[in-house]
């Protein structure tokens, strides 16, 4: 329940593509919501996108681990840690869970993910993050990106050696500096609660959007169209830029009921 005894609503649309280049898709892409009203009041929903290391070994297994591990974990009926804490301790496990399952293979490279998790709990917002998939607030004619990226071109950008535009075309633009899987522990970027005003929009994708779209034209279509077909149109631009990565987008929007919600919240993964 919300101020004045509101209910909060969320309504969202997600959508996933191979890209035009990949042989495969190794992005994987989950929303939850528990059925258990007291899970729901304590934990709230749920969305996360993860980015499975194109060049490390099984990509996609990473990415597939990574949210499903997060999903179980997150909503353990015996967790006790109160947010954000329990969203941090849960992408810790995940990045467990893919190191394991990494080293299970002797031989091969490791394999790794990108994972930014969003939860909705009333009208607050809580964020972990790992990797260069991102997070952007939309609110009003303002987008944010609420992550930073953990990546060797945004490091260098931070230090004043690169601008944004040099970073953009950089040769080692897809160099990570952090990822799950990759150690046994990794530094996860958490956040919250950031309060959320009726009529803001959350937009989780990975670099295969953000790479050929700009947030300018995420706000602008994130706005104007309904949620499914604002994440229609914004994959088919990428695609109509070169598609040279997979493109996974969540589009979540706070407390409008102008549109009806666009899926239903469960587990999707390709």
């Amino acid at each position: 329940m919300g101020e004045g005894g509101r209910v909060a609503t969320v309504t969202f649309a997600h959508l996933t593509d191979i890209g035009r280049v990949r042989a495969r898709n190794e992005d994987f892409l989950g929303a939850f919501e528990p059925d258990d009203p007291a899970l729901l009041s304590s934990r709230g929903r749920l969305f996360v996108v993860a980015d499975g290391m194109g060049g490390h070994a099984r990509g996609d297994v990473a990415s597939r681990i990574a949210v499903e591990t997060l999903h179980d974990t997150y909503y353990e009926a015996e967790r006790s840690e109160p947010l954000p804490e329990a969203l941090r301790v849960s992408v810790q496990i995940a990045n467990e869970a893919v190191y394991r399952e990494s080293r299970l293979t002797v031989g091969e490279a490791p394999m790794g993910t990108t994972l930014t998790a969003l939860v909705i709990r009333d009208h607050d917002a809580f964020l972990a993050h790992v990797g260069d998939s991102r997070a952007f607030l939309i609110r009003g004619r303002q987008i944010r990106q609420l992550t930073e990226d953990h990546s060797l071109v945004a490091e260098l950008v931070r230090d004043g050696v690169l601008s944004s535009a040099e970073a953009e075309h950089h040769p080692s633009a897809h160099v990570i500096l952090r990822a799950l899987g990759l150690a046994e522990e990794v530094t996860i970027e958490a956040q919250g609660p950031l309060a959320l005003r009726s009529g803001d929009t959350l937009v989780l994708c990975t670099d295969g959007l953000t790479r050929q779209v700009r947030p300018h034209e995420i706000r602008r279509l994130a706005q104007i169209r309904p949620p499914s077909r604002a994440c229609e149109r914004l994959v088919s631009l990428a695609n109509e830029r070169g598609g040279q990565d997979n493109i996974t987008l969540q589009l979540i929007r706070f407390g409008s009921r102008r549109f009806l919600p666009a899926a239903l919240l469960s587990l999707r993964g390709w």
